[in-house]
């Protein structure tokens, strides 16, 4: 990243912020292309008569062309340029977007949903190339906010989703327009980027998540490894609940396709609400404390929500799972990168945090991918009320765990090389 650093002092203030509106604008296209799918899967399943298990598979695929996307995509911003990339990858997207209300049959509906799992991946990892890169060359953090304008995107997408539903609007009309407005975003976004005149090629990818679970010097560490669950949890909840929330609204809480689609939107509003404000309210009152309350609550409401399986109920639920989860993987990520700083010591710090992050990423991205195809198969097993209840028990889980997540960093280890006696 040294031909990165030398023209970071040269950007005005006002190309700093030009930049950092174009990342956040892709970020919410992302998030807005994501929940606008999501917002009409009832509409999907109802079309194409799909059962739980069926649907998961579905799912499942799109899954599949996420984590299959991050290795090429890596490889992609380096050759191309994370803004080339993120541009090809966001038009894939959209255009996307209602092929599968044009497909009549499940095995090429699986292979669409490979496409356009993969299309959503890729643009993920070159948006997050551009924001570390802009990150660098701000003094101040905003990598929270930007991930706040994803939340923001699926607040938006799922609230149209849910408008077009009343409306009657057809899925392949509704997302065709979606795709057109997105569409014109992003090449604002793009344009904004270009006036930053940032680097046209990152000159390294951060680090990709890490599926084997191994951190390479920070082994043995076991609050590491807790923290890596509660990602784990954390993001099988939100890719569950994005995917399932409104079919089971519409199946079992006699709520409409329109009021379906509300589920995810008032569950994204509260997550990017919280994430506004949630350094300074963890700052203010204490991350165990704040933490454990939000988690707890959420779990409590969500498992009442689902007994009583009502529509008022459930959207109570979904706001307040939203509040509590929002801040939980900002927190391990953070608690991940002090311990590992402090238990390196030395030079080693920076790159040892570097690899804890990558194995946090590596359990999130997990639990994202398995989340939704796992709470179908359950559901085809059992029903998908007993199904989501495993959603109340990873919160659960989050709740006991939440110590982990403590602001303060663990004594700093002694090098190697200076312990006395092994």
């Amino acid at each position: 990243m040294d031909d990165h650093a030398a023209p970071a002092a040269s950007l005005s203030p006002g190309a700093l912020a030009r930049a950092r509106w174009g990342v956040g604008l892709i970020f919410f296209v992302n998030g807005a292309a994501f929940a606008s799918w999501v917002s009409r899967i009832p509409a999907l399943r109802a079309g194409l008569d799909l059962g739980d298990g069926a649907l998961g598979s579905v799912l499942f695929a799109m899954s599949c062309g996420v984590l299959l996307s991050f290795p090429l995509a890596g490889k992609g911003a380096q050759l191309l340029g994370a803004r080339q990339l993120a541009l090809l990858a966001g038009v894939a997207l959209l255009l996307m977007l209602p092929m599968p209300f044009l497909i009549g049959i499940l095995p090429s509906l699986v292979l669409v949903m490979l496409e356009v799992g993969a299309a959503l991946g890729t643009m993920q990892v070159a948006m997050n190339v551009l924001a570390v890169d802009v990150q660098a060359r701000v003094a101040r953090p905003i990598m929270s906010s930007l991930h706040g304008a994803w939340s923001a995107g699926g607040l938006v997408g799922a609230g149209v989703g849910s408008l077009a539903a009343r409306a009657a609007l057809s899925p392949l009309l509704h997302l065709a327009g979606a795709g057109v407005a997105l569409g014109a975003l992003l090449l604002l976004a793009l344009m904004l980027l270009a006036g930053a005149r940032l680097p046209a090629r990152a000159g390294a990818a951060p680090p990709r998540p890490s599926m084997s679970f191994r951190p390479p010097s920070l082994r043995g560490d076991r609050a590491l490894l807790g923290l890596g669950v509660i990602c784990l949890c954390a993001f099988l909840v939100e890719g569950a609940l994005a995917d399932w929330s409104a079919v089971w609204l519409h199946e079992h809480a006699s709520a409409s396709e329109s009021q379906a689609a509300l589920g995810y939107a008032v569950f994204a509003g509260a997550m990017t609400m919280m994430r506004l404000v949630g350094d300074r309210v963890l700052e203010v009152f204490g991350s165990v404390r704040v933490l454990r309350v939000l988690t707890a609550l959420g779990a409590a409401a969500l498992a009442g929500a689902l007994l009583l399986a009502r529509l008022d109920g459930a959207l109570v639920a979904f706001v307040l799972l939203g509040l509590g989860m929002a801040t939980v993987v900002p927190s391990a990520f953070a608690a991940a990168g002090r311990r590992a700083d402090a238990l390196a010591g030395g030079a080693a710090g920076e790159a040892s945090a570097a690899r804890a992050v990558a194995l946090l990423s590596g359990f999130g991205y997990s639990g994202l991918l398995l989340g939704p195809p796992l709470i179908g198969w359950l559901a085809q097993a059992t029903t998908l009320t007993w199904a989501l209840g495993l959603l109340v028990l990873l919160v659960a889980a989050i709740v006991a765990l939440v110590p982990l997540l403590d602001g303060r960093a663990p004594p700093r280890r002694a090098p190697r090389e200076a312990v006395v006696g092994g």
